[in-house]
């Protein structure tokens, strides 16, 4: 029972970088659709290009430290490497695209997140919404459209037609917005 156990842990944090590396293709096919090419190049090299300035590192014998960029999704390591960034962390520590963080991987195998250097952030109103994959976004009342952590709306219980306070970084060319609060209708 214990190796079923662990075997079905294996599988859904399988699935869930799965998931993640599924919902970054989505995002870049999207600019690419709506005609920005060139966004969806620069979203990758803006963010792999400040990673590579970072540091990697040993704590010890048994902790491995990379530092790394957040993109909306994974944490962009200093060896070009993607790391998963689990769903609720990025939630809870309302992460955006740019923010610098640093991962420390355990002897076990445990990866621990930290948030080392804030991206710039602007507050802005916007309302939920569902988008064609009945995925949750936040929508601007200038139009604009960012992608919202799934994880996020569950936790503040929104529904669509919600009035949101969105964070996003202005120097980013990435639509990513953390939550920072939900009013309900």
């Amino acid at each position: 029972m214990e190796k079923q156990n662990e075997a079905l842990k294996s599988l859904e944090e399988l699935l869930g970088k799965i998931e993640t590396d599924i919902k970054r293709a989505k995002l870049m096919i999207h600019n690419i659709v709506e005609g920005n090419p060139e966004e969806a190049q620069k979203q990758g090299e803006d963010i792999n290009s400040l990673a590579s300035k970072l540091l990697s590192y040993e704590e010890g014998e048994d902790v491995k430290v990379i530092e790394g960029v957040y993109d909306g999704y994974f944490m962009i390591g200093s060896d070009e490497k993607k790391y998963p960034v689990p769903m609720n962390y990025s939630s809870k520590t309302k992460l955006v695209p740019g923010d610098v963080m640093k991962l420390r991987v355990l002897a076990d195998g445990k990866l621990v997140y930290k948030l080392i250097g804030p991206a710039p952030r602007s507050y802005i109103k916007a309302t939920l919404s569902r988008s064609d994959e009945n995925k949750f976004i936040a929508i601007t009342d200038e139009g604009e459209t960012y992608q919202l952590n799934q994880a996020a709306v569950t936790f503040f219980k929104g529904k669509p037609g919600d009035e949101l306070s969105i964070i996003i970084n202005p120097e980013s060319n990435v639509d990513v917005a953390a939550i920072e609060a939900v009013i309900s209708n």
